[in-house]
């Protein structure tokens, strides 16, 4: 009997520990461990920002897709190029090639094949032309006729043979020196070229040779390969020296 109440006692004691320990606090929570169980996850939408990275769209920090052109992810490898940007400069470099070719200097009407034997028979032909000695004024007029061609041959033929007389009284000896010369123009059949000569004058009329300077334009053509003078015509008055 003795051992049946010591016993009792235990065993009531321990069922009201248990059931202290399982019952809730008020105003509180449990006291007591509890099982939970897991909410199962399948079927659960991922938050926002949680999905698979395969699954996930990639945007750059300025908001635009960095998905490259295969659809692959990663950051695209190249660019779109700047096609507004190209055509703008295009239509600048088709508009200054436009300038420039309108705008270009002429053709010029010297050609260099023609210009050095041009002017060379330019400077020797008015010589021969203008200069003459009462002594071989027969060598002189033939000269003319050698140098010259034309309207221009047969005035300088008359001129000398016509005053033949009176070149002889005066004993007139007249040198003439080219100072400066140009050509305007040439091509494979004529030429223009500007002359600056010097005519020292000598005859019996005066006891001091007279030096007189003009500025003249002389036309030559071609005559299968000399140049032969066409045309004289003075640019200004004469000035003595």
């Amino acid at each position: 009997m003795t051992s049946e109440a010591r016993a009792r006692p235990r065993d009531e004691e321990e069922a009201m520990t248990s059931t202290d320990m399982a019952s809730p606090d008020p105003g509180g929570e449990p006291t007591g461990a509890t099982d939970v169980t897991d909410a199962p996850t399948t079927g659960a939408p991922d938050a926002p920002g949680t999905g698979d990275a395969d699954d996930a769209d990639v945007v750059s920090s300025d908001g635009s897709d960095d998905r490259s052109d295969d659809g692959s992810d990663g950051p695209r490898a190249r660019r779109r190029p700047a096609v507004p940007a190209l055509l703008v400069l295009l239509l600048l470099l088709l508009a200054a090639a436009g300038f420039l070719w309108f705008t270009r200097p002429t053709g010029s009407a010297v050609r260099t094949g023609d210009y050095a034997a041009a002017l060379q028979a330019a400077r020797s032909g008015i010589v021969d032309y203008t200069s003459f000695d009462y002594l071989t004024l027969d060598d002189d007029i033939e000269q003319i006729r050698r140098i010259a061609v034309g309207d221009l041959r047969d005035e300088g033929v008359a001129q000398l043979d016509g005053r033949r007389q009176e070149i002889a009284d005066a004993k007139a000896v007249v040198n003439t020196e080219v100072v400066g010369a140009g050509v305007t123009r040439a091509n494979d059949k004529d030429a223009t070229v500007l002359l600056v000569i010097q005519s020292t004058q000598q005859s019996t009329a005066s006891d001091k040779p007279q030096i007189v300077r003009y500025r003249i334009e002389v036309t030559l053509q071609r005559s299968g390969e000399r140049w032969l003078l066409s045309g004289i015509k003075g640019t200004d008055g004469g000035n003595n020296g």
